[in-house]
């Protein structure tokens, strides 16, 4: 059964353009639209759990993950968020990564 396979991994790889690799909790990246229907869908990275970015670095990739954990930590607080601290220079290639992957 296909279920079996993603519930015996907690975890997907997500592999930049360097070839960096990521793991990113299964959980939180079924939070989001793209990496869902990767997964969810009738496509390789649902039968492998692993997820390929030729167009996204390494650094940006790994800024990513870094901000779907914030997301994932304070979506339902009611208390003040803290910052989400992005550097003017890579600003520009992390809309891009977010824009791609709609998060």
């Amino acid at each position: 059964m296909d279920d079996d396979n993603e519930e015996s991994s907690p975890y997907v790889k997500l592999i930049s353009a360097e070839n960096s690799e990521i793991f990113l909790s299964r959980r939180i990246a079924l939070q989001v639209e793209t990496l869902r229907v990767m997964l969810e869908g009738n496509f390789r990275e649902s039968e492998e759990g692993v997820i390929r970015f030729p167009d996204i670095s390494g650094s940006a990739l790994e800024k990513v993950v870094k901000y779907l954990h914030y997301k994932d930590r304070y979506s339902d607080t009611v208390a003040r968020i803290p910052e989400f601290a992005i550097d003017p220079e890579e600003a520009l290639e992390l809309l891009v990564a977010a824009s791609y992957l709609n998060c």
